[in-house]
């Protein structure tokens, strides 16, 4: 009997530990999807999936869902958590909510007319996830303060989903602003198509914006 309530409280755990899992994927995707609703003008829409994350996010601080941020942590640590904030960054859902804020913070701070390319550049190349993530999301808003060495950077090495992501939204504007020369646009398009054929681009969303970039009415 004591050997059945073992196995059973492990299977409920694993349950538990899964629901967690992919109520924190639940989360990032709508994040994501308010981000590129708000960088597509759908204030509304945006406004609705970070209402939603939230929601999803309450119901995700359990003590199941804590285990998997601290798994996630664990797996995390070495090269990659160096590269994306060290060893206090927060995990899981907390850190995609506080990427989520640099990302405001960086729309915010492209409404400063004083603020300057070489602003921008000392931040994306912070050991800081965020810092660089705030920088991506000025260009978003200001493409004239990117650069191309800066979109580039920002789609290789061992970025993390979120800020490719960011990356390819902020590569996406400069495209739309016209910010590129010929020859820089043309670096760019081959740069996102090695990153498509690599599958270093992947899920549906980061994939359309790629798409979006190479587009055949975009020269």
């Amino acid at each position: 009997m004591r050997k059945w309530r073992d196995d059973q409280r492990r299977d409920d755990t694993a349950a538990r530990l899964s629901q967690a899992e992919v109520t924190l994927g639940e989360v990032r995707r709508r994040l994501i999807g308010a981000d590129v609703a708000e960088g597509a003008g759908d204030v509304v829409l945006a406004r609705r999936l970070r209402d939603e994350a939230l929601r999803l996010t309450a119901a995700a601080e359990s003590p199941a869902s804590q285990a998997v941020s601290t798994g996630a942590a664990l797996g995390g640590a070495g090269h990659a958590g160096a590269e994306r904030g060290g060893a206090g960054a927060p995990t899981g859902n907390g850190r995609t909510s506080a990427l989520q804020t640099s990302v405001d913070r960086g729309h915010r701070l492209a409404k400063r007319p004083a603020l300057r390319r070489d602003d921008v550049r000392k931040l994306t190349t912070s050991r800081d996830e965020g810092k660089r993530v705030t920088a991506l999301a000025i260009i978003q808003r200001r493409p004239e303060l990117g650069s191309l060495e800066v979109l580039v950077a920002a789609m290789t090495g061992t970025k993390s989903a979120f800020e490719q992501h960011q990356g390819l939204q902020a590569a996406l504007a400069a495209v739309d602003a016209g910010t590129l020369d010929v020859d820089e646009l043309a670096a760019l398009k081959h740069e996102v198509r090695g990153q498509l054929a690599a599958g270093r681009i992947a899920g549906a969303e980061p994939s359309s914006v790629a798409e979006q970039i190479l587009g055949p009415d975009r020269a």
